[in-house]
């Protein structure tokens, strides 16, 4: 979710901490409308690398408290949309907590692992946990140790486990209120919002523009699912390579060798570090739109965010196979050919644009409710539907890599179509990733060119996308008005956001 998804279902109390984390104490607040709009007007400042580096500085916080940060902040990373129910955010971390407590039980737990390292490891631990913190010193050093002697992180969290310091003292989980008053305080750094008027209850929310900050300092490059993907794409002779390069056993087949990995904790970076350049540029270039050139720190950092972008969603619960192409709206409108080939939603490039239409007309149908004209002939708009009084909405799909400018060749394209309706096209909607200023103004133009008089407004996918998720929560009626696209020129979160309070409250 971005942070524009969450202001509109944030009250005034959570509001009030994200204004308080990037506001000066002498601001006046004022109410919710206020508050939001402050919140927007400082959203450069919100997302700012070096804001989130000084208010999330983990190293200040005694152990357990920086456990529990961590754990938060890892299980909103892994999850879809980094958004979670309280309580089941708070299991994540429990069971997260129980796992490595109960593993480091076990009599196997080192059974793989090399004993004079691990004992070697336990005294340096035994020090720097005797002040119950771990410095950014003393951090950097049992990082240092840990690589020069093959101890991995999970290993590392076992034997904080085995010295009864894992999460708490005494090995003691964290208890409900803790957690509350951790997430209160990710809430007071402006670093996860809390939006306890969401859709299907209230959620904590890890906004993307804050995301990779957060990667940067907790050391994360990729969730579970990414990371088997990564591993897929790799032979067993690599994965051998990188066991072997963390002191780890290399024996059994690909699938054992990529479990071992993932459970030791072992970064893709280090794995991918084991490959000879030769063997990144092979990977490149079989990964979609990725660069071939450069260096191999450059090779490596390009496959971890190629596969870290991969988006992972709940699947759409429906009968209708137009549902996934509405799933991924925004993917098909930007032609994210990248995430379409890796979830299989398309075989060639040319399957974006059918898909984009599809799930744009699922959109109107299904999730506004409105029912869709036939489009006769191979020359018409992607889409259509009836105002009360008989006259048209029309849209057409424009999918583009990068920001939609309005050519002249889409000018006369649709200036053609409502010229050509029979019946007086009320509204055209242009459906694009995203749009320049220059578009703004060839819609203005085209209204003026068309006898009709026709509104002509450019709309994101992921605004179309919002307002079919949230226009009922907002409703009186449970009808969808299409007067709410009646405007020329551009149609954005905060327009739509006004034309909807104004037609259905």
């Amino acid at each position: 979710m971005k942070i524009a998804d969450c202001l509109p279902v944030m009250t005034q109390l959570y509001l009030s901490r994200i204004v308080d984390s990037i506001l000066k104490d002498d601001v006046p607040r004022g109410d919710e409308a206020r508050l939001r709009e402050q919140i927007r007007q400082n959203s450069k400042e919100l997302v700012s690398t070096s804001r989130i580096g000084d208010v999330l500085r983990l190293e200040l916080l005694d152990h357990g408290e920086r456990i529990l940060i961590e754990a938060i902040l890892n299980s909103l990373l892994v999850l879809p949309d980094m958004a979670a129910g309280e309580d089941g955010l708070f299991e994540a971390v429990r069971e997260f907590e129980t796992h490595v407590i109960a593993e480091a039980e076990s009599e196997d737990a080192f059974g793989f692992s090399d004993s004079r390292s691990i004992d070697i490891y336990t005294e340096v631990l035994k020090v720097a946990l005797d002040d119950k913190k771990i410095s950014r010193d003393e951090a950097a050093l049992l990082e240092r140790l840990r690589r020069k002697i093959g101890v991995s992180r999970h290993e590392h969290r076992l034997l904080e486990a085995k010295l009864g310091a894992f999460p708490k003292a005494g090995n003691e989980l964290h208890s409900l209120g803790e957690f509350r008053e951790a997430l209160k305080q990710l809430q007071g750094m402006g670093v996860v919002l809390f939006c306890n008027r969401a859709k299907g209850g209230a959620k904590a929310v890890l906004p993307e523009e804050i995301a990779p900050a957060v990667k940067e300092i907790l050391g994360f490059e990729m969730g579970p699912e990414a990371q088997a993907l990564l591993h897929e794409s790799l032979n067993a002779g690599q994965l051998y390579r990188a066991l072997q390069a963390q002191g780890l056993p290399v024996s059994g087949s690909k699938q054992k060798r990529s479990e071992r990995l993932a459970k030791a904790g072992v970064k893709p970076s280090e794995i991918l570090g084991c490959l000879k350049i030769d063997e990144l540029t092979d990977l490149c270039r079989h990964l979609p739109g990725l660069a071939v050139s450069g260096s191999k720190a450059g090779k490596v950092a390009r496959i971890i965010g190629y596969f870290d972008s991969l988006i992972t969603k709940e699947p759409e619960q429906s009968n209708d196979p137009r549902a996934v192409y509405y799933q991924y709206l925004e993917e098909f409108a930007g032609r994210d050919n990248k995430n379409l080939y890796q979830r299989k939603l398309i075989r060639h490039d040319r399957d974006m644009e059918s898909g984009f239409e599809e799930g744009t007309r699922y959109l109107f149908e299904v999730k506004l409710g409105l029912e869709l004209i036939d489009m006769n002939g191979s020359d018409h708009a992607d889409g259509g539907t009836t105002f009360p009084n008989g006259e048209l909405l029309l849209w057409d799909n424009k999918g583009k890599e990068s920001i939609y400018t309005f050519p002249k060749a889409h000018f006369d394209q649709f200036r053609r179509y409502i010229r050509e309706s029979t019946r007086r096209v009320n509204v055209f909607l242009v459906v694009v990733p995203a749009y320049s200023p220059e578009a703004r103004l060839q819609a203005i133009r085209l209204k003026h060119a068309t006898p009709s008089d026709t509104d002509v407004a450019l709309i994101a996918a992921e605004d179309l996308k919002w307002v079919a998720e949230n226009w009922e929560a907002m409703s009186s009626t449970g009808t969808f008005y299409l007067e709410i696209f009646n405007a020329t020129g551009i149609l954005d979160r905060a327009r739509l956001e006004e034309r909807l309070a104004l037609l259905l409250t």
